[in-house]
């Protein structure tokens, strides 16, 4: 038998798929919520910033209460903006003070300057300062030279501290200058030495006197219108009396004494050169047309041989003569010239003394001063000798 083959199924085709249902779009929210919150933060902050601005303007136009006053400038009922003004126009003093002595200055002449804007803004209207140090530190020590009491021989001085100012200022100049009242911090100073002490009362230069046979303090301090007591001091010397040959002398004083014409005797003539012999100062005196134009120490005649009193005339002159009488003879007297009879101004070489009488009756001068007056003076100038 023949066997047939029975073809196969085909496979089944599933059905379509129904078409499933599509997801919805999300749902749109609505912006208005945050539109509304935003507008409500802007408008909370645009309220704040008015707010904050309504308290500046009211703190700034604030009145300030009666009776404050800001160094010494009363803003009492007065706005800050007022303040400010007042507080930058004013002119504030402050006394510097040491003990009982009281030493006003202006603040700007101390390189201090009130800070107007920052005080006025203080809660407590404290006064705020600016400082130029290098101008506080200057003014300061032109201020000492009137503050510092000088050290004497007796007494110790006072010196103003002038880093400790500074460092108090830098440190808290409000506290300091807020009473308008600043005490002085001072150093005491050691007492001065004798000599430091002569050179303290003195402030021009300094001359150095070589001492010559013969010579004695007391008439080198003549010759230089100072003091013996000067000369001790200044030299240390421990015995007035022991002073030798070549010792050398400070001497406080810028040069031998000229006497000014108020302390020159009246000339004897108003034109002309004229010579006066003054006894009781012991000086030789050269004057022309009235006018002193120079001076010297002399020494005149001894009580037993004085110098004769009155108005003469120069009738000699030489450059060097011999001179003799009673008990003395000198070979080359130099600078010679002859007023009466055996009277002379001339140079003298054997004695120093001069500012002391010491002569014959003449009128003894050293060398070099008896050499300018004769060149000064000629024959016929009249000599005039007084007490």
């Amino acid at each position: 038998m023949t066997s047939r083959s029975t073809p196969a199924r085909p496979a089944a085709i599933p059905p379509p798929k129904a078409p499933s249902a599509r997801a919805p779009w999300p749902r749109q929210r609505s912006l208005w919520p945050w539109l509304l919150a935003g507008g409500a933060v802007l408008a909370a902050a645009a309220f704040a910033a008015a707010g904050l601005m309504v308290i500046i303007l009211l703190a700034v136009n604030a009145r300030i209460p009666d009776g404050t006053q800001v160094l010494g400038v009363d803003v009492g009922g007065k706005t800050r903006a007022q303040a400010e003004e007042m507080l930058a126009a004013a002119g504030p003093v402050v006394a510097l003070t040491d003990g009982e002595r009281s030493f006003p200055q202006p603040l700007a002449s101390l390189g201090i300057r009130l800070d107007a804007e920052r005080t006025a803004k203080a809660d407590d209207l404290a006064p705020a300062f600016s400082i130029d140090f290098g101008a506080a530190q200057n003014a300061l020590v032109t201020l000492s030279e009137t503050v510092n009491v000088p050290a004497t021989a007796d007494a110790a001085g006072r010196a103003l501290d002038i880093p400790v100012v500074l460092a108090r200022l830098q440190e808290n100049a409000s506290g300091e200058l807020a009473d308008l009242a600043l005490d002085l911090p001072m150093i005491e100073t050691e007492r001065l030495s004798p000599a430091e002490a002569v050179l303290a009362s003195y402030d021009g230069p300094i001359s150095t006197h070589v001492v010559e046979s013969g010579e004695e303090l007391g008439l080198i301090a003549k010759r230089y219108n100072v003091s013996v007591e000067d000369l001790v001091a200044l030299n240390e010397i421990t015995d007035a009396n022991l002073i030798y040959p070549g010792q050398s002398l400070s001497i406080p004083a810028p040069g031998e004494y000229e006497p000014t014409a108020a302390e020159a005797p009246p000339a004897p003539l108003a034109t002309g050169r004229s010579l006066l012999v003054s006894i009781s100062n012991q000086r030789l005196y050269a004057y022309e047309n009235g006018v002193l134009v120079h001076s010297h120490l002399v020494s005149t005649g001894l009580p037993a041989t004085p110098t004769l009193l009155g108005d003469y005339n120069v009738y000699v002159k030489h450059q060097a003569t011999d001179m003799s009488g009673p008990g003395y003879y000198l070979p080359g007297v130099p600078w010679t010239m002859y007023y009466y009879q055996g009277y002379a101004i001339h140079g003298t070489y054997w004695h120093a003394n001069f500012g002391r009488p010491m002569s014959h009756g003449c009128v003894n001068l050293p060398p070099d001063e008896a050499r300018w007056f004769y060149d000064f003076a000629s024959v016929g100038t009249l000599v005039r000798v007084i007490a």
